[in-house]
């Protein structure tokens, strides 16, 4: 039947309604009751509600009439549908609304309001579950998101029209239409091209035979303004095309120095096609972030190693941050502020204490003092380290006071998690220079951490902030309970539209993209099983002691 081929790849449970030939607004009444023996067969799952439940409220406040008999109403519909590979989505998923035709029976009707409501839930939430392919912890006792119900996109479609339902599901967040901006602009069938071969580092000054074919990719690209034919009898790298490959790298997050080294190499070989994919799953994550989010919220990119608070749409504060290496990376949740620590001391975490400064410890034996760290016993009593076996130690502590040096720096943001991670201030501030900043064990590590404290602290009373500043000046360490702390979304996409609306990436360093590349292109027959977060180790702790190799 030609309504099946609607279903790209979709998950598909028959519901029960009567097919019967008439479209009253009594037969359509009987068949969302389930009345009758016969049933629409292969309409589509939703994720976010009952189907039956979603299109009996439709209709309810429809007084049970059709929706699409009329052609203004179908070709509206239609248009919104086109309109979502802007948004990186597929309207063929959609086909038979995408049709556009009058409806003949009550299947046909509610085909299309079913792929209607199957579209806003794809555009508002995502069309991939995300708990499928890279989940969010959830703390407990969230509010509810921001984010309407599908009920209520649907019903404004009702009252506003069908263009606003869709303008209100499309998430507002200024990343997501930025980026959909962008991705609209590019050419989403490039011509494919051949990478640039292996070869040596390329410093500038030197020779190479591969500087006319990088110039011409730079210029295709737009980030060469000169010919490449400049460059047929040049086989030296200079001037204007080392300013065009620094350009480049600003754009890739890269190191800007103008050396093709491998990481450089790696990037210029990603095919315009890839770069496609690559936008359209980060629009796909940026609507799971987007279905996540409250009104006060602390978003944090740990693909980027960025931070920003935010207030509805607007945007409070920003700054950088340092974020969990490939090899202990930061979890992906959703958790709320609840607590700030002042003048923190800090506790080594059993994973740092083994594989990070015990080795350092064998190798010199004043480490310890140069560190300020103290050696306690389980119970939190005082040993003598020279009296511990260090090759195997067993029962024991290492805890480092309040301090300059100590590595949570002056503030820590607390926040409920399995995975002994935190938000905190920290000595290692020339970090935060580096374009490459997944450099901690797992924790945030927090530019300007004093900036964010006093946004978080703006709504206290002058007594309050006096309390505060005499806890920070005693140098002893404070806790202070948050209520109504913003929510925290621990999120991850390496695609984004800069502030002068151009394409910006940066590298994949925790390997996500190429699985949900494949996710997105074909949709899966059944539901796979669930991925499993990030793994974190929970007494993973965090904040490496980062001063210069010892």
């Amino acid at each position: 039947m030609l309504f099946l081929l609607f279903v790209y790849g979709l998950v598909v449970s028959p519901v029960a309604y009567p097919n019967a030939d008439s479209l009253s607004s009594v037969t359509l009444q009987q068949a969302l009751i389930g009345d009758a023996a016969q049933s629409c067969v292969s309409l589509p799952t939703l994720r976010s509600t009952s189907l039956q439940t979603a299109l009996i409220q439709l209709y309810q406040n429809n007084d049970y009439k059709t929706l699409w008999e009329g052609a203004q109403q179908r070709a509206a519909l239609k248009t919104e549908l086109e309109q979502l590979v802007d948004d990186g989505l597929s309207p063929e998923d959609y086909g038979f609304a995408l049709q556009a035709r009058p409806p003949v029976k009550q299947c046909d009707e509610l085909r299309i309001s079913s792929q209607y409501l199957l579209a806003l839930e794809h555009l508002s939430r995502g069309r991939l579950a995300q708990a499928d392919h890279e989940p969010y912890w959830q703390a407990n006792a969230l509010p509810p998101p921001s984010a309407p119900l599908l009920s209520e996109l649907a019903l404004t479609g009702l009252r506003k029209g069908i263009a606003a339902s869709f303008e209100q599901a499309r998430p507002a967040l200024p990343q997501y239409r930025a980026l959909r901006a962008a991705y609209a602009a590019m050419d989403r069938q490039p011509a494919s091209r051949a990478p640039l071969p292996p070869g040596p580092v390329l410093r500038p000054g030197m020779s190479d035979e591969r500087i006319e074919q990088l110039a011409a990719q730079l210029q295709q690209d737009g980030f060469l303004l000169e010919s490449p034919a400049a460059y047929v009898s040049v086989s030296n790298y200079n001037g204007a095309l080392v300013e065009a490959v620094r350009l480049y790298q600003a754009q890739h997050g890269l190191q800007v120095d103008g050396i093709i080294g491998p990481l450089t190499l790696t990037a210029l070989n990603i095919s315009p096609a890839q770069r496609v994919q690559q936008v359209r799953i980060n629009l796909e994550r940026l609507r799971w972030v987007n279905a996540q989010r409250s009104d006060y919220l602390l978003l944090i990119n740990v693909a980027s190693a960025r931070l920003q608070l935010m207030r509805g749409n607007d945007t409070l504060w920003r700054a950088r941050a340092q974020v969990g290496r490939s090899s202990r990376p930061t979890p992906l949740l959703v958790s709320y502020i609840n607590r700030i620590t002042l003048n923190p001391g800090w506790t080594v975490p059993p994973t740092i204490l083994r594989e990070d400064i015990l080795p350092k410890i064998r190798r010199n034996p004043d480490y310890l003092g140069v560190h300020n760290l103290r050696t306690l016993d389980t119970q939190g009593k005082p040993l003598d380290p020279r009296h511990i076996d260090w090759n195997n130690p067993r029962g024991i502590i290492l805890r480092q006071p309040p301090g300059p040096t100590n590595p949570l720096g002056e503030i820590v943001f607390r926040l409920p998690n399995p995975f002994s991670i935190y938000l905190h201030d920290t000595p290692s501030k020339h970090l935060f220079q580096q374009t490459n900043r997944s450099v901690s064990s797992g924790c945030v590590r927090v530019e300007n951490a004093n900036e964010l404290a006093a946004q978080l602290f703006a709504g206290l009373s002058f007594l309050e902030h006096e309390r505060i500043a005499q806890q920070r000046a005693s140098k002893q360490t404070h806790e202070i309970a948050l209520t109504n702390g913003p929510r925290v979304i621990l999120a991850y996409w390496t695609a984004f539209a800069n502030s002068e609306g151009q394409l910006a990436f940066v590298a994949d360093s925790y390997g996500l993209d190429q699985a949900l590349v494949s996710a997105m292109a074909i949709m899966p027959a059944a539901k796979p099983a669930a991925k499993a977060p990030i793994a974190v180790p929970a007494e993973a702790g965090c904040a490496v002691y980062d001063r210069a190799p010892s």
